[in-house]
């Protein structure tokens, strides 16, 4: 049923069901709930074509993500169309799939900007009244965008260029977390397996590592701490280099869960008992902490919440509202399990 068809029904304007489906107008009371009453028991589909046109705006926002099938990306688009839905905007998903494409090679700007501009072209067609833009890795992505013409918030990623609004989360604090968890069950030789070195976010999370030792004045070993790429195998070839130490960490902290499973991997083929022999905490909370036996403790992101505060930013950006801060630092959640033994 339309506006034309519900105001007949009613005995009123159309005039006077805009008003009452838009909560403005001097309408009274009766004939407003007269009025709900009548759309609740017909139904009432809007034509947001005709509203755009009226009001400049398509109640429609883009999220174009740089791949859906990265660990984080679904629980972000969540978090981003939940709050969307309750604000009554509608979502187009634009998924590039840059890790066939492109692969984790971060520094072909020229083939990314190619492919993010074909993004752009589609949200321009489309008339959304903002994007968000949701990455594959929490990196710097300054160099890859230009302006839009319409309102843009990060997701997952962040931009030195401080042109772009972004929500992040807190690598350094909870890392300081985790590693103090090991130290109150009574571990002082800890060991540390690293993500990338170009990565900020392991240079956050070792400073929080670094932090934590320091305060309890804990010595940190050179031969304690690991190389890894993010990668299940790095994990692994973590665990040949720690078994070849004639002195071992009793406890160890994967910059992510991917790197402590492959340690993990690793040890029960060699007959070493997690907890019991060495115990690890991990970070991301990823499905695959499901799977490993023991349960990892881990770190949980706040994805969902990202998503969350990505929609508020950019909503608020819509409607021209005051934004005090261009970056958004998220809380994220330890998560203990069955991975630590006291000493």
């Amino acid at each position: 049923m339309n506006m034309k068809e519900i105001a007949e029904k009613a005995g009123v304007s159309v005039a006077t069901v805009s008003y009452v489906l838009n909560g403005t107008g001097n309408v009274s009371q009766k004939k407003r709930e007269e009025i709900m009453q009548i759309v609740g028991e017909e139904g009432y589909v809007p034509n947001r074509i005709a509203k755009s046109l009226r009001t400049k705006k398509s109640n429609t926002i883009g999220i174009m993500v740089e791949d859906i099938t990265a660990f984080q990306t679904p629980r972000i688009i969540n978090g981003i169309n939940e709050y969307a839905e309750r604000h009554g905007y509608t979502v187009i998903l634009n998924d590039m799939g840059l890790l066939k494409r492109v692969g984790k090679d971060f520094e072909s700007i020229s083939r990314y900007k190619e492919i993010i501009e074909k993004g752009f072209q589609i949200f321009e067609r489309a008339q959304v009244d903002g994007i968000i833009y949701v990455a594959l890795h929490d990196r710097d992505v300054s160099q890859l965008l230009k302006p839009v013409g319409v309102p843009f918030v990060l997701a997952y990623c962040y931009d030195t260029g401080k042109k772009n609004y972004y929500v992040t989360y807190d690598n350094k604090n909870i890392t300081k977390k985790a590693v103090q968890h090991l130290i109150a069950n009574n571990h002082t030789d800890i060991g540390l397996i690293c993500g990338e070195e170009s990565s900020k976010p392991a240079h956050q999370r070792y400073e929080g590592f670094r932090e934590a030792m320091e305060e309890n004045h804990l010595t940190i070993n050179n031969d304690f701490i690991f190389p890894g790429d993010w990668e299940f195998e790095s994990g692994r070839l973590a665990y040949e280099r720690y078994k070849k130490l004639m002195s071992k960490p009793t406890a160890i902290f994967a910059m992510n869960d991917l790197m402590a499973v492959g340690f993990i991997d690793a040890a029960l083929d060699d007959g070493v008992r997690i907890p019991e022999d060495v115990s690890i905490i991990g970070f991301d909370n990823q499905e695959v902490c499901r799977f490993t036996r023991p349960r990892l403790t881990t770190v949980d992101l706040p994805l969902e919440a990202m998503g969350d505060e990505a929609g508020r930013l950019l909503l608020s950006l819509i409607r021209k509202e005051k934004v005090k801060e261009k970056k958004v630092v998220l809380d994220c959640r330890f998560v203990e399990k069955k991975s630590v033994a006291k000493r």
